[in-house]
């Protein structure tokens, strides 16, 4: 009989991830746990719903209200019950509410084993609210293996008290079939491609500054802006100042494959701020898995996510940031350079294959002590 094994994410639940649990489901019997509004549902396994007040409508000041009410928002009525039975339950991030839910199923009895997959790479954050900090100290002492998405994330849980020989670190991974380079025709104007939230820490000012630059130095492009954001309005008011050839789209997760394959040059120029830092990027992923020469920033992860196949600049150098792009614009040939690099990368790093792999053999060495 397969294992049994429930994925707990609440309302974060989404394809980008499941995509690499998919193949596990020849060797475990798995059930992902979402919200009643998770961001996606339709999976290869099956999904349990429950209420959470992550499911209510957006209202001024919702998640600092919510938080402080719950400690944490991310709670699911029901969920100790639902996980009866279970051999492995594999949740998220130390203070998510419903990572305690799931402690309190193994102490019942309902669970034999919880492990939990950490983005938080900024040490003691997420402890201002009451009762976090106890949360967060309880996961790292009751939860049987920790998975740190990144080395950055792995210190910081050791900083913090975790014992180092309980955490793994494993990254995102990406489907290279389906993110993949195509053919083009010869194009009379280069696409730089952006593809995120629309928030001023992602870097999105910083992108139309360097587009200035450019265009005052006579380098003409067409940008393109995947996303929305809070920004955006902004955003369209500066890019009608300065002049610029912009354009704003929003994707679904089926057609997202095609605005990479319709782009000669990818840019991701995340800027930390004192709660938050890049915790890997998902579009840098799919930008190297579709062969884009890729421009981002030295921020968070960013450097463990790309390595050598990527130009990597100081976050918020404008300057930096306009001169690397003007190297791939004016430069077909250092484009088709990074382009290989890319591909190559998420081939041999990044692909759902590797991770499926990875994860497997981690969740079997935790069960071997049941």
């Amino acid at each position: 009989m397969k294992p049994k094994v429930a994925i707990v994410r609440g309302k974060f639940l989404n394809k980008y991830e499941m995509q690499y649990f998919e193949p596990l489901t020849q060797t475990f019997d798995i059930t992902a746990f979402g919200s009643l509004t998770p961001f996606h549902d339709k999976f290869t396994f099956p999904v349990q719903k429950l209420p959470s007040p992550m499911d209510l409508p957006n209202f001024p000041y919702k998640m600092p209200f919510l938080n402080r009410l719950f400690i944490d928002a991310h709670y699911l009525w029901d969920l100790e019950e639902k996980l009866k039975g279970f051999d492995l339950v594999h949740t998220a991030e130390t203070y998510f509410h419903y990572t305690q839910q799931c402690l309190n199923a193994k102490k019942k009895g309902f669970v034999k084993k919880v492990i939990a997959t950490v983005l938080e790479n900024i040490p003691f954050n997420n402890e201002g609210i009451w009762g976090r900090k106890a949360f967060k100290a309880r996961a790292r002492r009751e939860l049987d293996h920790i998975i740190a998405l990144t080395k950055q994330a792995k210190h910081a849980l050791i900083q913090e008290g975790a014992d180092e020989k309980k955490i793994t670190v494993l990254g995102d991974f990406v489907d290279t079939k389906r993110f993949r380079p195509v053919l083009q025709k010869p194009k009379k104007q280069v696409t730089v491609l952006f593809v995120g939230r629309l928030v001023e820490e992602k870097g999105v000012f910083d992108i139309l500054k360097a587009a200035k630059l450019l265009k005052n130095d006579g380098v003409h492009v067409q940008w393109r802006f995947v996303g929305e954001g809070s920004a955006k309005s902004e955003m369209l008011r500066a890019e009608k100042q300065y002049g610029l050839d912009a354009v704003h789209t929003i994707s679904t997760y089926e057609d997202i494959p095609e605005e990479y394959q319709k782009a000669d040059i990818f840019v991701a120029p995340s800027k930390p701020t004192a709660t938050w830092q890049e915790q890997y990027g998902i579009a840098l992923l799919e930008a190297q898995a579709s062969g884009l020469p890729i421009v981002t920033t030295r921020s968070g992860a960013i450097p463990e996510n790309v390595g050598g196949a990527a130009l990597l600049v100081g976050p918020g150098d404008v300057l930096a940031l306009a001169s690397s792009l003007k190297q791939f614009i004016l430069n077909p040939k250092i484009r088709k350079e990074y382009s290989a690099k890319a591909r190559k990368r998420a081939i041999e790093v990044h692909d759902i294959a590797i991770g499926a792999k990875k994860i497997s053999r981690l969740y079997q060495n935790v069960l071997k002590s049941i």
